[in-house]
C-alpha cells in the first residue's frame, strides 16, 4: 500500500537497447473514478524503466501504459493508496504563503549550498545533519556542478555521456548521477527539508560546457529530470540561479518555464532567480518569486513592496551571507543576517540563509556545505519555531499604506511586531487597524509574548491587554501599563487575541 502523497514506483522491463532519453519512453495513465493523471516514465539503466506517481487521494488506482516500444506498451496494474503518513508536498496558500497538501502551513526558513550535490563524504552527510540540527526546512542546491571562485572540488560523476566529438549527449543520462540526486532529495526529505532544485546554473565558466546546451537539449534534460523527481513531495523547481548571467533571450527562459509547468504531472512549486535583471514573476508558470536583493531587508518597508508587484509568495533567496570574505555580499555578521530575516518576516516575505566563511578546503559553506560556522543558524531555527507556533496561515502587513511599526499578522487574530536590533526600555500597547479583514473593537483582549530574537527566549508578559481606545488607524490599551523590555536587545512581540 502506498500512502497518499508519497511515491508509488512502477518498474518495467523494456528494450535492451535503451530508448534515448531525449524522447519520453512511455507514459502511464493513472485512474481513480473520474480522475486521470498522465505521468511520464524514464530510463533507469540497462533495460530498466520506471514510472513514479504520487497519489493525491486514498483508494484504489488503476494504471496502463502506452509506448512506441512493444515491451512497454499496454502494461496494466492496480494499487491502493492508503492514509498519508506525512504532510505532503508544498503548494501556494493564502496568496502569499505556502502549505502542505494536508493543509499544514509551511513557513520556509531556507539555506543554500550550491555545489553540495557534488561533494564527497563526510561533507555530503555533514551538510544534511547541520541543516536538520539548525532547523532549516528548505535547501537550495544545483543539479549541474559549479565552477569559478571558491570552488575547490570538481566531480568525476557528471550528468550525461558525451558524443564522439566531446559534446554532451543528453539522450544518454548517466544513471548513477541521477540516482545520487534521487538519494539527495530523499535524505533531505527524511529530515523534513524541502529540496529547492536549481535546474540550470550560470557558473560553468567553461569547465564543463553544460551551460552551452541548446534549447532542445535543455528541454530534453528538463523532461528527464521531471520524470525522475516530480513525484517526490520534497521537491521545488528553480529554473536557474542568476539566470541573467547567461546570454540567452528572455523568450527562451519563458518557453522552458512553460514547458516545466506543462510536463510536471504533480505541479511542484516553480521559480526563477535573478542576478540584476528581474524576470516577470507574474507569468502563470511562476508559482512564487525567488528574488536576490542586497538591500531589500536592510530597512523596514522595502521587501513588502514586492508583494504589491507580485501577488504570490515572495522568497528573498539571497539577502547576502554571514561570513568573513571581502566581497560585499559575503561578510554580514550573524546579528545582521538574523536582523534581516526578521525584517523580511514582518514584511510578509520569506528568506534564505547563506554562510560564506572560508572552509578548510579554501571553499565556502554556501558552495560546498558541511558544518555551520556562523552564529545565525541557531537563531534562524528559533525564528522557524516562532513561525510554526503561529495560529494564522501566515504573516501579512496589517496597514500596508503607512504603519510606522510595520506590524504583520492577521487582523484581530494574531500579530508579530519586530522592534529591531535595539529595543527601547518599554513598549506601550498599540496595534494598527487593518485596511482589510476584521476591525478591532473596544473590549478586544490580547496576550503578549516578548521574543528575544538573539538570545532565543520567549517571555510571556503574564497579563491581558484590553482595547479601550479604537481609532480609524490605530487601537490602544491605554489603561494598561507599558511592557518592560530588555533595552538594547533585538526584540519582537507576539500579540494574540484571546476570548
Amino acid at each position: 500500500m502506498t500512502p497518499v502523497d508519497s511515491v508509488h514506483e512502477i518498474v518495467l522491463t523494456g528494450p535492451v537497447e535503451p530508448i534515448p532519453a531525449d524522447r519520453t519512453p512511455l507514459v502511464a495513465r493513472f485512474t481513480q473514478g473520474a480522475t486521470t493523471v498522465e505521468v511520464p516514465g524514464f530510463w533507469d539503466g540497462a533495460d530498466r524503466y520506471l514510472v513514479r506517481f504520487s497519489p493525491g487521494t486514498e483508494g484504489d488506482w488503476s494504471w496502463s501504459t502506452r509506448s512506441a516500444a512493444p515491451e512497454l506498451h499496454g502494461v496494466t496494474g492496480t494499487f491502493t493508496a492508503g492514509p498519508r503518513t506525512g504532510p505532503g508536498g508544498v503548494a501556494v496558500s493564502a496568496v502569499h504563503h505556502f502549505a502542505h497538501a494536508d493543509g499544514t502551513p509551511f513557513r520556509p526558513v531556507g539555506a543554500t549550498a550550491y555545489n553540495w550535490l557534488h561533494q564527497e563524504e563526510p561533507i555530503f552527510s555533514e551538510t544534511v545533519d547541520a541543516l536538520a540540527e539548525a532547523g532549516f526546512n528548505k535547501f537550495r542546491y544545483m543539479v549541474f556542478p559549479q565552477a569559478g571562485g571558491y570552488v575547490e572540488h570538481f566531480p568525476d560523476l557528471l550528468p550525461f555521456e558525451r558524443h564522439a566529438d566531446g559534446r554532451w549527449d543528453v539522450s544518454r543520462p548517466v544513471v548513477a548521477f541521477f540516482r545520487r540526486l534521487d538519494d539527495a532529495v530523499e535524505r533531505l526529505g527524511a529530515r523534513g527539508i524541502q529540496s529547492d532544485v536549481l535546474i540550470l546554473n550560470a557558473y560553468d565558466n567553461g569547465r564543463f560546457g553544460l551551460d552551452g546546451l541548446t534549447e532542445e537539449e535543455d528541454a530534453a534534460y528538463l523532461r528527464y529530470l521531471v520524470a525522475r523527481l516530480s513525484a517526490s513531495p520534497f521537491v521545488w523547481w528553480s529554473l536557474c540561479n542568476e539566470f541573467d548571467i547567461l546570454d540567452r533571450p528572455t523568450a527562451r527562459w519563458n518557453r522552458l518555464g512553460e514547458l516545466l509547468a506543462s510536463v510536471d504531472p504533480h505541479q511542484r512549486l516553480r521559480s526563477i532567480h535573478q542576478w540584476m535583471r528581474f524576470p516577470d514573476h507574474n507569468q502563470p508558470w511562476v508559482t512564487h518569486a525567488s528574488i536576490q536583493n542586497g538591500a531589500a531587508t536592510t530597512e523596514f518597508g522595502r521587501a513588502s513592496l514586492y508583494r504589491d508587484a507580485y501577488p504570490k509568495p515572495i522568497v528573498l533567496d539571497e539577502i547576502k551571507y554571514e561570513g568573513d570574505i571581502p566581497d560585499r555580499w559575503g561578510h554580514l555578521s550573524g546579528r545582521q543576517l538574523v536582523h534581516q530575516f526578521w525584517v523580511a518576516t514582518v514584511a510578509g516575505c520569506y528568506a534564505s540563509h547563506g554562510e560564506s566563511f572560508v572552509t578548510p578546503s579554501g571553499s565556502l559553506h554556501m558552495v560546498e556545505g558541511g558544518p555551520f560556522r556562523g552564529e545565525s543558524p541557531a537563531r534562524l531555527g528559533f525564528l522557524r519555531r516562532i513561525l510554526d507556533d503561529l495560529v494564522i496561515p501566515g504573516l501579512d502587513p496589517i496597514d500596508r499604506w503607512d504603519d510606522p511599526a510595520y506590524v504583520a499578522g492577521s487582523p484581530r487574530r494574531q500579530y508579530l511586531q519586530y522592534l529591531g536590533q535595539d529595543a527601547p526600555e518599554a513598549w506601550t500597547f498599540r496595534l494598527p487597524q487593518g485596511n482589510l479583514g476584521d476591525r478591532l473593537e473596544v473590549g478586544d483582549a490580547f496576550e503578549v509574548d516578548v521574543i528575544d530574537t538573539w538570545n532565543v527566549t520567549v517571555t510571556p508578559v503574564g497579563r491581558r491587554f484590553v482595547l479601550d481606545d479604537v481609532q480609524r488607524n490605530d487601537a490602544y490599551a491605554k489603561g494598561a501599563d507599558p511592557v518592560p523590555l530588555p533595552a538594547g536587545e533585538a526584540v519582537a512581540l507576539r500579540i494574540t487575541r484571546v476570548e
